[in-house]
């Protein structure tokens, strides 16, 4: 889209155009006696206006680099019923929150295996969990540099990981895991 890349308002150009089209509309009534021709001007400045809003909220967009959350779809949320029995004894008050923080952390953080290849969805979705379970009453922030390994060795605690989870790790902690309340 053409709006991705914008991050100027614009808006003295906005309000000089708006205003010409606002003081446009009664002279074309009063002075041409024209009611078309102001028709025209208000339908122009409405649909001006849309384009308007549109554009300053992409540009607002891209100058805060907010990152939509990814929304889980109906298989994942049978998968995590799968895989997490503790899943299932959650409130769904407290559901809601943990597929929030899913979403956010899958639409910020890179999860690698081993090889530092990205991991599939579903074991994205797994790490991603386990994350936002064991760091339930943490303040939620999350940083776009942050990597999340999931590999088949023990020692994958490198330093250039926010978060590490080994295989064996996840199987012990599957069955367990689950947001602690104070």
């Amino acid at each position: 889209m053409i709006l991705n890349k914008v991050t100027d308002y614009r808006f003295s150009l906005w309000i000089a155009v708006f205003s010409f089209l606002l003081v446009s509309i009664p002279l074309s009534v009063m002075v041409f006696d024209n009611l078309w021709l102001a028709k025209i001007f208000g339908a122009t400045l409405v649909i001006l206006l849309l384009f308007a809003l549109r554009f300053w909220f992409s540009v607002a967009r891209n100058r805060n680099n907010i990152v939509p959350r990814v929304v889980l779809n109906k298989n994942d949320l049978f998968d995590l019923h799968k895989d997490f029995n503790s899943f299932k004894e959650v409130t769904s008050a407290d559901q809601d929150i943990i597929l929030n923080r899913i979403g956010i952390l899958l639409a910020k953080v890179k999860f690698v295996d081993g090889n530092h290849q990205l991991l599939e969805r579903r074991e994205a979705i797994q790490v991603a969990y386990v994350y936002v379970c064991e760091n339930w009453t943490d303040d939620f922030n999350v940083n776009a540099d942050w990597i999340f390994s999931f590999s088949n060795s023990k020692k994958s605690n490198e330093s250039s990981f926010k978060f590490s989870l080994s295989t064996e790790n996840f199987e012990n902690k599957k069955a367990i895991v689950k947001p602690l309340k104070h």
